[in-house]
């Protein structure tokens, strides 16, 4: 019924992932093809579409007021997850970050230690820092032989002591796990145990492969303190709509939250990102359904392509979402050659967001993936993110000219 083959040109469009200088920033080419900022190049469900236009075409856009929010996002929780979320539980923000900034602000102090599982989307970082809280890395242990990640429990009960939150993801970005019941009991237990607060952020969980379990159903069994944050943005290709939800038991987790929404006159949603999110939520399952097996489909043609053409690479399939690390440690010393021989296409200053791959892939193969060392240093610099949420023809032809890029080391 929904075509994801469908060509769609979003040059032009505002867009922050083909915008000429963004793109030269990590990959040190203007003209490289963009598989790097988490946004899928898909046009929207056309139910969301046309509430847009109706909206639009409405010619006023004054102050807006909306009924039903809280009930729509329970709505939606009970279909997609089979989670029944009480109304009176429910937060609704400006943005994910927005929101998790101001519970870092308001629930902990300056210098307090906040926890963040590394890898990391790097503005988890920035928020530490920006406020002034210590960050504490929980670096996730890599298993080379499996290419696989996996929580490390000695280690957080060690940092847990020194620890007054933990900002956790899951399904993880970038490693692209989606965390199982017994590995969130485990997160509880020991958050229980130190009296460390868990904000887990689940903006990827509607793009679960599989079935995704909200931290905060494991969470009432531990009595730990515990907040769900979903929004749709990822889900239904609407991230420049801000728009995102918080749950959680503690009522004064949500009154502090509210609180400071209100200090900072940020409780309201925009007119177009509330539009887009409640006809996503109403009228997107269909499309989702659809989506997630193209998805899946496009991980299966990226794992066959490099098993048959390019075994120097590994994709660590995800398990949600469109977005997947590869593993590129074998290709690594030849590339470090290729950057000591040709210093000018490695030059940071012309892609100061970059690293050594992503210039790598983005001069010689005209491919923009964000660097490994984006999401937490040069521990992750054997690694570079892809996003596969494209059709699967452009990627065919990125993956290619990966492949040429490689060969070509020698």
């Amino acid at each position: 019924m929904y075509d994801f083959d469908q060509a769609v040109n979003r040059k032009g469009t505002l867009s922050v992932k083909w915008n000429e200088d963004a793109i030269a920033s990590i990959a040190g080419n203007r003209n490289a093809e963009p598989f790097w900022v988490a946004d899928m190049d898909f046009r929207v469900a056309p139910e969301i579409q046309q509430e847009m236009v109706k909206a639009a075409e409405s010619g006023t856009y004054g102050y807006p007021h909306f009924d039903g929010n809280r009930e729509t996002f329970c709505a939606w929780a009970q279909r997609r997850h089979g989670w029944t979320v009480p109304q009176e539980e429910v937060v609704i923000c400006q943005g994910m970050l927005t929101s998790i900034a101001m519970m870092v602000e308001t629930l902990t102090q300056p210098g307090d230690g906040v926890i963040v599982p590394m890898p990391a989307y790097q503005p988890f970082i920035r928020i530490v820092k920006n406020l002034e809280r210590t960050l504490v890395g929980w670096p996730l242990t890599y298993d080379s032989p499996t290419h696989r990640f996996s929580l490390d429990w000695e280690a957080l009960d060690l940092l847990c002591q020194n620890a007054k939150m933990i900002i956790f993801c899951n399904p993880q970005n970038p490693s692209g796990v989606d965390f199982p019941e017994a590995d969130l009991q485990r997160l509880c237990e020991i958050a229980k145990k130190h009296h460390t607060m868990i904000i887990c952020d689940e903006i990827h969980a509607d793009l679960a492969f599989g079935h995704h379990v909200p931290l905060l159903e494991v969470a009432d069994n531990y009595d730990v303190r515990a907040v769900t944050c979903m929004a749709p943005s990822k889900t239904f290709n609407i991230a420049g709509e801000h728009f995102s939800v918080v749950v959680t038991h503690d009522e004064m987790i949500r009154k502090t939250l509210r609180r400071r929404m209100s200090q900072l006159f940020s409780g309201e949603t925009s007119f177009f990102s509330t539009t887009a999110a409640i006809a996503a939520y109403r009228s997107g399952y269909p499309w989702l359904m659809e989506l997630i097996p193209y998805l899946e489909g496009n991980c299966d043609t990226i794992e066959s392509y490099f098993r048959q053409h390019l075994p120097s690479l590994t994709f660590i399939r995800p398990q949600a979402s469109f977005i997947g690390f590869i593993d590129c440690a074998p290709i690594l010393p030849m590339v470090e050659q290729d950057a000591m021989a040709n210093p000018d296409l490695y030059d940071p200053e012309k892609s100061p967001a970059g690293g050594l791959l992503s210039r790598f892939f983005g001069q010689r193969a005209s491919v923009a993936v964000n660097d490994g060392t984006w999401f937490g240093g040069n521990s992750y610099r054997q690694f570079v993110r892809f996003n596969y949420g494209v059709r699967r023809e452009n990627i065919i032809g990125a993956l290619k000219r990966m492949e040429r890029a490689v060969k070509a080391l020698g």
